[in-house]
């Protein structure tokens, strides 16, 4: 007897190395799989703007960095005594208006400098519900808990989502025509806007992920909402909150995603890293036995060795 239904996606056209350079944006999904790309040491740069779910607010970012602009002070806002900008995660908001923007500017300006060199972008889309800054008339990443009535809420168009991204992406590619465009819709469920209107939303995200597979060679699409809504589709796989996913099921969707987009080559130079990590954290029983020195011998020189392959490794 057959208890589930399983996702099985065959490993992908082309393959992750170590010593590509990965960008990851969007949801906290995107933050969950850049945590475990950098404990396995790729060189991935994991949401450096913070956690953005929007589509358009996704593709606004990216404009950021293309075009490396520059935030002015007066665009900041006061949000319970943080300036804030409304197109940015509140972690790059500061007491100190001029210091809000120095750190904005800084990081579009760092990942600006990194895009010619980036091979892959993984962007994960949240939801296609957002908000709308009435002074404005702008889609924004974050309100910052500032008072409801400065904005209105809207469920966005595919045909707006589309034409968004589709902007954003042509403006990477003229930057960067070797890049990679990884698309993915999170498995996190947004039912504080309602539970129908959360699949309906998921629903949008899906056919513009879709439809962006079809625009352009250079995107794919990787299910990991799929994984979790038709493969593992049980409540014990969520945190207590019933929305976010488990950590075992985050543990499982990394697995399928290292199938897909990781060659025998890469698996190995990562079980070599989970050896190391491991016996860091290792307590021995005799600290000063000569079996303990051995072992930390032999731990010192896979470092090493690792580390004269990948000089940029900091193991």
């Amino acid at each position: 007897m057959i208890f589930r239904t399983e996702l099985q996606l065959p490993p992908s056209e082309f393959k992750i190395q170590y010593d590509q350079q990965i960008l990851l944006l969007g949801s906290c999904f995107s933050q969950n799989i850049g945590e475990r790309l950098q404990k396995y040491k790729f060189k991935s740069i994991s949401n450096p703007f913070g956690t953005i779910f929007h589509p358009i607010a996704i593709a606004k970012l990216i404009d950021y960095i293309v075009q490396n602009c520059k935030i002015k002070n007066d665009e900041l806002i006061n949000a319970q005594s943080v300036f804030v900008h409304p197109n940015f995660h509140s972690n790059l908001g500061n007491i100190d208006r001029k210091k809000a923007a120095k750190q904005i500017n800084h990081t579009i300006l760092t990942t600006h400098q990194q895009m010619k060199d980036i091979k892959y972008i993984f962007i994960t889309l949240g939801t296609s519900i957002g908000y709308r800054q009435k002074n404005t008339g702008h889609i924004v990443a974050n309100c910052h808990k500032l008072p409801a009535d400065m904005f209105q809420k809207e469920d966005t168009t595919i045909e707006l989502c589309l034409k968004s991204l589709g902007h954003a992406f042509e403006q990477i590619l003229q930057l960067n025509n070797q890049v990679k465009i990884i698309l993915t819709v999170s498995p996190v469920r947004h039912i504080k806007d309602g539970i129908i209107e959360n699949s309906r939303s998921k629903a949008k995200l899906i056919t513009v992920s879709e439809t962006m597979e079809t625009l352009y060679e250079n995107v794919s699409y990787f299910p990991a909402y799929e994984w979790m809504m038709d493969d593992l589709r049980d409540y014990r796989f969520y945190e207590k909150d019933l929305i976010h996913p488990s950590e075992q099921a985050i543990d499982y969707i990394w697995e399928k995603f290292c199938f897909h987009y990781f060659d025998e080559n890469t698996v190995y130079i990562m079980q070599k890293i989970e050896k190391i990590n491991r016996a860091v954290s290792h307590r021995p029983f005799n600290p000063t036995s000569k079996e303990h020195i051995d072992f930390l011998t032999k731990v010192e020189e896979d470092r090493m060795n690792l580390m004269q392959i990948y000089p940029w490794m900091k193991i």
